[in-house]
């Protein structure tokens, strides 16, 4: 079996924010030589997938400054210190769409940018709701989509879901309910 690790040899933080670090790091590479990786630090994150009785997945418009785009995606957010995902799963619907989930399913994880960052993302399905809002981010402007699953199913086969966790929510569900 070949040896994939990267020992580090020296690490610099180079910025610590609210949401991220930033490291740079020298690492010993299996064959002997040295590397510098750029690595991320960011604080793990939830994601869930709403869908209605009605036959409806609930999604977001917000704007994307990095991208400078507005994406259509499922709600999601950043785990508070400490937080279950489950718990910052119900937050996040509260904050975002106003439904408090009565049924959560865990359906998975991803690591949305691992080439270089550590961020982790737990993707969930609700299904059951009850109204119940909670004070949205000050900085957080969203519109709220309630989209028809064949529709949806169109816009993701056509490559128009574009945001990385929504598509990978969208994946699992299809899969596991042989939806593609």
């Amino acid at each position: 079996m070949k040896e994939f690790y990267e020992k580090t040899i020296a690490s610099t933080e180079i910025f610590s924010g609210r949401i991220l670090n930033l490291r740079v790091e020298t690492v010993a590479l299996p064959n002997g030589q040295e590397a510098t990786r750029e690595l991320v630090e960011h604080k793990d994150a939830v994601a869930v997938l709403p869908i209605t009785e009605e036959g409806h997945m609930v999604f977001v418009k917000q704007y994307r400054k990095a991208l400078d785009i507005v994406l259509l995606e499922i709600p999601a957010g950043l785990l508070e210190e400490g937080e279950d995902p489950f718990e910052a799963a119900s937050r996040e619907l509260q904050e975002e769409i106003g439904l408090k989930p009565l049924d959560l399913i865990k359906i998975g994880e991803i690591w949305p940018s691992a080439g270089f960052s550590d961020e982790k993302t737990c993707l969930f399905i609700a299904t059951e709701f009850e109204e119940s809002k909670l004070p949205q981010d000050e900085d957080e402007f969203l519109e709220i989509v309630r989209i028809p699953i064949p529709t949806v199913k169109m816009l993701y086969r056509t490559g128009k879901i574009r945001d990385a966790k929504t598509h990978a929510a969208l994946g699992f569900f299809f899969s596991l309910y042989n939806e593609s």
